[in-house]
């Protein structure tokens, strides 16, 4: 899977301590506008993403999980938003404003 971490860690608030980096498996989190608290994992190896979105109570509101992905790219630094491509579709993902992901099928 093509992803760069260090625009990752720019990307996101912080790098959480459940990161193992010796199996390349990375936690990502950061707090939209609103308080809900947007954790991405990242497994290379895997080929897979998880998003969980939780609010400040930590109760999960919603989660995704995606397989078999090829690519994770920052679209726009500054507006928060990257992309998750994967053998059937696409995942946006946006920090600051708007639908937190979408999803959608290749056809």
């Amino acid at each position: 899977m093509k992803c760069d971490i260090t625009d990752l860690l720019t990307f996101f608030d912080e790098l959480m301590p459940s990161t193992d980096e010796e199996q390349k498996v990375y936690w990502f989190k950061s707090t939209r506008p609103e308080q809900i608290t947007v954790i991405f994992i990242v497994s290379i190896f895997e080929e897979s993403i998880s998003i969980m979105l939780e609010n400040e109570n930590e109760i999960a509101l919603s989660s995704i999980d995606l397989e078999n992905c090829s690519e994770v790219k920052v679209l726009d630094q500054e507006k928060k938003c990257l992309e998750v491509l994967n053998s059937n579709g696409r995942c946006f993902l946006s920090l600051l404003d708007g639908a937190i992901f979408t999803y959608t099928e290749n056809k």
